[in-house]
């Protein structure tokens, strides 16, 4: 663990030789008795509603995934029972219905200029909606299909499949070109800040990273190197280098996009007492990201057991750990402010001030497993997507 007084910046970090590579084994919590979690104190009242409006669209299945436009007016939300909704986040009225789906839906999102909606589920079937007359002009079948994204500042869809592909569409013409497989299923992807590069995390803990423009492989970090299991969540600095990974191996890692070094092996869940672990004592980080504040250089993670830790980057060192009732699908940073939210499994949204770890708020409404969450990007609202059928909007504008 490096503890020195002056800290690196992440620029600095850049500039570090394999030598250097750091492996926190024993990580210290150094945590001020006054930043202890005070969840406890909070009174949970399991029947309050804190919603300002709860969705019930989906008739039957879990709502796997949603989104908000930029302004928060319109959500999209798609589900087990193969559809997805756009809907007015003030009133609960669908504006869009989309169907001919023939699996769960796992990706509902707009474009970055919100003239078009992908939606696309299991089975590989994609379908591009133009919302000015609600009209489908596209539709694909990729394949077995495990995550997508929509480019941040281009009309591009990537997407990722079970056998190892990456494939990328410009839209609305639907030109197509294929990154090949390495025979593991894709599991998690990110579009670096710069936007000309890709982080792929793959089934055996391979990380690889390609340029968008080329389709050439840029580095790549094997799994007998750093992860050696199925990656379950990626996210890129503002930095656009240094890449944060986590995988099923119970790893959390910090290493450079740009040459596939590892910085530091932050953490390691199933490190103790492994031998006498079952598989179903395991523990491994769920969901991971990076703050965009500049000035605090920090990233979150969150665990299966429903541990969130706040990590300092320069310092590669742990900050804060937080412990929530419930294992922890999503955590999701409020634009460029400390603070962070989590879906909880246990059906809550938790807001904490990551720079003292204390938690600010807990909203109550869903019955069963929140299973995603977005943030509008004005920072008023929250959508939720549950295991209990219904999404749910929360007002957010009061939190700072």
């Amino acid at each position: 663990m490096k503890r020195d007084t002056n800290s690196p910046s992440p620029d600095v970090i850049n500039q570090m030789d394999e030598e250097e590579v750091i492996y926190n084994e024993d990580v210290i919590e150094v945590i001020d008795p006054d930043s202890l979690n005070n969840e406890e104190a909070i009174k949970i009242d399991p029947e309050k509603e804190d919603a300002t409006l709860v969705f019930t669209g989906h008739k039957s299945g879990s709502v796997f995934c949603g989104f908000l436009s930029k302004a928060g007016k319109i959500a999209v939300t798609g589900s087990e029972e193969d559809k997805a909704y756009v809907w007015d986040t003030t009133t609960g009225e669908i504006i869009l219905n989309c169907t001919d789906h023939k699996d769960s839906i796992i990706f509902a999102e707009f474009n970055f200029d919100e003239t078009y909606l992908a939606t696309g589920d299991m089975s590989g079937i994609i379908q591009l909606w133009r919302l000015s007359d609600k009209s489908m002009i596209w539709n694909y079948n990729m394949g077995d299909a495990t995550w997508m994204k929509w480019h941040m500042a281009a009309n591009v869809l990537i997407a990722g499949s079970v056998n190892g592909e990456i494939f990328m569409w410009k839209v609305p013409d639907g030109d197509c070109k294929v990154l090949q497989g390495f025979g593991n299923r894709t599991e998690a992807g990110v579009i670096l800040p710069d936007g000309k590069r890709l982080a792929v995390g793959y089934e055996d803990g391979t990380i690889r990273v390609f340029d968008l423009k080329s389709n050439n492989m840029i580095s790549t970090i094997p799994s007998n190197v750093g992860h050696n299991a199925a990656i379950t969540a990626l996210d890129c600095y503002i930095d656009n280098n240094l890449i944060l990974s986590a995988a099923v191996d119970g790893k959390t890692i910090l290493s450079m996009a740009h040459t596939g070094k590892i910085i530091s092996i932050l953490q390691d869940l199933n490190s103790e007492q492994e031998n006498d672990m079952e598989d179903s004592d395991r523990n491994w980080v769920e969901t991971v990201a990076f703050c965009k504040d500049p000035t605090f250089q920090v990233a979150a993670t969150g665990s299966l057991n429903g541990e969130i830790f706040i990590w300092d980057i320069p310092k590669q060192m742990l900050r804060h750990k937080i412990e929530q009732e419930g294992g922890i699908s999503k955590i999701l940073w409020k634009g460029t402010t400390s603070l962070l939210f989590s879906g909880g499994l246990d059906g809550i949204l938790r807001c904490f001030d990551a720079r003292n770890g204390l938690c600010l708020h807990l909203f109550t409404g869903h019955s069963k497993d929140i299973l995603d969450l977005h943030i509008s990007e004005e920072g008023q609202i929250v959508l939720t997507t549950s295991d209990d059928f219904t999404a749910r909007i929360f007002d957010i504008s009061n939190l700072f």
